[in-house]
């Protein structure tokens, strides 16, 4: 039997937030070893988990337009202390929208001209209805952020 939770917070093992069609739960957490399944939506962990930093969703992501001029599809550094960033598969508020973990990534494959595999560095592979290209922006996108967080850091302490 499943186990299902009614709320979950991103750490360093969550590989990726999968939207789920079920009743008794709405992600399907993938972690190191083991799928979780939570009563949350894929965009309420991610808000509850930048509030668990003392930080909402909307500052983060208005920080991170700021810094990187990313208006749509914007990666969001969950606990950039960590080198944890998430970065959407889809318009967030669509509902097709999967959130990634970039430190995961091991690998961006393309299946059809619209959807792509990704292979993460425990050895998973999920297809996604996406295409590579845009998988490809977007961790690009991530790292840019990646690197625009570390530049604001090392200059703050000057």
């Amino acid at each position: 039997m499943k186990e299902i939770l009614s709320h979950y917070s991103i750490h360093k093992n969550t590989i990726s937030l999968l939207p789920a069609k079920h009743i008794d739960y709405y992600t399907i957490v993938l972690e190191q070893n083991r799928y979780i399944y939570v009563k949350q939506t894929p965009i309420e962990i991610i808000k509850n988990s930048c509030l668990n930093r003392y930080t909402t969703y909307e500052g983060v992501r208005e920080a991170v337009y700021h810094y990187t001029g990313f208006k749509r599809k914007v990666p969001i550094p969950i606990n950039p202390h960590q080198n944890i960033y998430f970065f959407p598969t889809h318009a967030t508020n669509d509902y097709e929208c999967c959130w990634i973990s970039c430190d995961h990534v091991l690998q961006i494959n393309q299946t059809t001209k619209s959807s792509s595999s990704l292979t993460f560095n425990n050895g998973k592979t999920i297809q996604f209805d996406v295409s590579t290209y845009s998988l490809k922006k977007q961790m690009q996108r991530t790292l840019e952020c990646m690197y625009s967080y570390m530049d604001s850091q090392l200059y703050s302490t000057v």
